[in-house]
């Protein structure tokens, strides 16, 4: 068997909104050079921006990845708080949560909660954006702006005095800006506006926390990554609280589309080229 070569390789499998095709066009290992540059940060808090509305609920695509980088971050020291909105009520569990209202909040107020927490930095894993025009386009290019909390906003602000990572698999995620030109003129999608210092390309986002988790278990020689059960375990949790396949539109345990057993897939491919605990 063909065994993959390293983990950005593996968390563009599968691919299906192009990613794979502009990890072509601009080779880099995206992944890896982010949580290189990432440990590198003092401890400290970290926001984590996620929460993809579909149909009055989250998508699967984006909490997963979420909650278990939090706890990896956890284990290493750091002090992971989510930024997210009304629609991700109650889904992180035990990990600090900031719910900004849909209608965003005033500059001195998104000010106020850097000045309070001070993050050492900022990481968005498939959290919508508004383009260059101000819209917040789903992968349809649907409007869905009335209920897309501006996220966005505070992870710019924050961006000017700390790092920013984004994980994105479509174009349309807060930081994917950096490849504006190609989205528009390659992959026919309106980009986010909003750049990154480090942004890391996947065909599904959960599978790009999963790779940052992997490199960083990799780099530190610690066991991070979440069993199968462990993520199946979640992943019934927020069904339960009605997260939607955002390709299906439906209650269902997939992810973008995906059956089940990809994520597996995925999970297994990543702990073999990490090392044996």
């Amino acid at each position: 068997m063909k065994k993959d070569k390293n983990i950005d390789k593996i968390i563009l499998k599968h691919s299906t909104r192009g990613m794979d095709k502009l990890a072509l066009k601009y080779p880099k290992e995206y992944c890896k050079i982010a949580v290189q540059n990432f440990l590198e940060l003092k401890l400290g808090v970290v926001f984590l921006y996620t929460g993809f509305y579909v149909k009055g609920y989250p998508e699967t695509d984006g909490p997963l990845g979420t909650y278990f980088l939090a706890l990896a971050l956890e284990k290493i020291g750091y002090t992971p708080i989510v930024i997210t909105d009304e629609y991700c009520q109650d889904y992180f569990r035990d990990i600090k949560t900031l719910y900004i209202p849909l209608n965003g909040l005033e500059d001195n107020i998104y000010q106020n909660i850097l000045d309070d927490f001070k993050p050492v930095c900022h990481i968005s894993i498939e959290r919508l954006g508004k383009d260059e025009e101000g819209k917040y386009l789903n992968s349809k290019g649907v409007d869905i702006g009335q209920f897309t909390a501006p996220l966005d906003e505070l992870f710019a602000l924050g961006g000017k005095k700390a790092p920013t990572f984004a994980i994105g698999d479509g174009g349309n995620e807060i930081g994917m800006g950096n490849f504006r030109d190609y989205l528009k003129e390659v992959l026919h999608v309106s980009p986010n506006a909003t750049s990154s210092d480090y942004p890391i390309i996947a065909s599904v986002s959960n599978w790009g926390a999963y790779g940052f988790i992997a490199y960083i278990q990799k780099f530190l020689k610690k066991k991070l990554l979440p069993t199968f059960e462990e993520v199946e375990e979640y992943m019934d949790y927020i069904l339960s609280l009605g997260c939607v396949d955002g390709i299906k539109c439906e209650n269902t345990k997939s992810v973008d589309g995906k059956e089940w057993h990809t994520e597996e897939e995925i999970l297994l491919a990543l702990k073999r080229i990490t090392f044996a605990i």
